[in-house]
């Protein structure tokens, strides 16, 4: 064998290495990111001072590994659904730690359900009638499932806008969901038609 190919083969054997080496620290830093997450998932939240100390750890299991989008889906849920205080107050520090990782995870998979959901319920609290544009996408891709038109009755419900919630519901029908639907756009309705109506004010003379 010549030098030129002694040489190459010295190249390729020291590329060979590098790309082990960086495969092997890749393998290290996402298995510390899951072990991470694991162990913040199930410990009990007052070890970390509620869903913010939770939300600080998987920050670490994020930076080590930013590609598991069941951790973007777990913290953000964890910070949604503990969003009220005792007093019922409602933290702003939960709601935008879960429009945080809902957004990251959404930029992961934006067909996983549960983060389409969240988001839905994020752009609720702002506008309705975004929410329904962000749900409705995600329904003509997932169309079959009675939950997500159970979703856009109560959507639609809350913006007022019952001809569509009534044609939504028909989707529901046969399903688990449909009672509580039907029992949302009912009580959206009496809600509506038991307001006092506005009335004018006469121009003064």
């Amino acid at each position: 064998m010549d030098v030129r190919g002694k040489r190459a083969i010295s190249v390729y054997g020291a590329v060979l290495l590098l790309v082990s080496a960086a495969g092997a620290l890749y393998s290290a830093r996402a298995s510390l990111s899951y072990m991470v997450y694991h162990h913040t998932k199930f410990t009990p939240p007052r070890a970390f001072a509620g869903p913010e100390g939770a939300a600080r750890r998987c920050e670490v299991a994020y930076r080590l590994y930013p590609y598991n989008y069941y951790l973007c889906i777990w913290i953000a849920e964890k910070c949604w659904y503990a969003r009220y205080d005792i007093d019922g107050s409602e933290s702003g520090t939960r709601v935008a730690l879960a429009a945080k990782w809902c957004d990251r995870g959404l930029k992961l998979n934006m067909r996983k359900s549960q983060l389409r959901l969240l988001k839905t319920r994020l752009l609720a609290k702002g506008s309705v009638h975004d929410a329904i544009e962000h749900w409705l996408d995600y329904v003509d891709w997932h169309f079959w499932e009675p939950y997500n038109h159970a979703v856009l009755v109560g959507l639609y419900a809350e913006a007022g806008n019952y001809a569509e919630a009534m044609n939504s519901l028909q989707w529901v029908k046969g399903s688990k969901h449909y009672a509580e639907a039907h029992l949302k756009l009912q009580k959206s309705w009496a809600d509506e038609i038991s307001r006092p109506p506005i009335v004018p004010s006469r121009p003064r003379p």
